[in-house]
């Protein structure tokens, strides 16, 4: 192997275990503000929400899909969060057995209370850093993203597709 090539796998090797890191702070990070918003909500019906907010309505269906759950799953999921206020159901014009779901005020307003105080903890976590260094870091993630990619991004994921 030459140096190049070592130094590139030990390069990967560190990347691994910085994402890892990341990861296991994202889902602890995921439970606490599940809670934030109420305490009742785990991190995955916290998510299914977060992506009702910020992608529009959607059916249970289209949920599965895009999260890789069992539509049981998803159904027990929007079966909490209808009870807890969060998403309200409506018909599908498109298909009367289906429901198109969508957040209420309620969850928008809680919701924007956690996203302001995430927002003030990376304020606070990034002080230190040099705006140049926050817009380096974030197009070096996004290059990574997009390297990742699934073929279908969530922001594509039409009602109904």
């Amino acid at each position: 192997m030459s140096p190049a090539e070592a130094r590139r796998q030990a390069a990967v090797r560190e990347l691994e275990h910085e994402i890892g890191t990341l990861l296991r702070r994202v889902r602890r990070g995921l439970a606490e503000r599940a809670v934030e918003v109420h305490p009742e909500l785990n991190p995955t019906s916290y998510m299914l929400l977060v992506t009702l907010r910020d992608h529009g309505a959607r059916r249970a269906a289209d949920l599965a899909d895009l999260f890789a759950l069992d539509k049981g799953s998803v159904s027990r999921v929007v079966h909490q969060l209808v009870g807890l206020g969060l998403i309200a159901r409506s018909p599908d014009p498109a298909d009367g057995r289906a429901s198109i779901l969508t957040v209420t005020d309620e969850a928008e307003r809680r919701l924007a209370a956690v996203r302001d105080g995430r927002r003030e903890h990376f304020d606070d976590r990034l002080a230190s850093w040099e705006p140049a260094d926050i817009e380096e870091l974030t197009a070096r993630l996004g290059r990574f993203n997009a390297a990742l990619a699934d073929p279908q991004p969530v922001d594509q994921v039409a009602v109904g597709s």
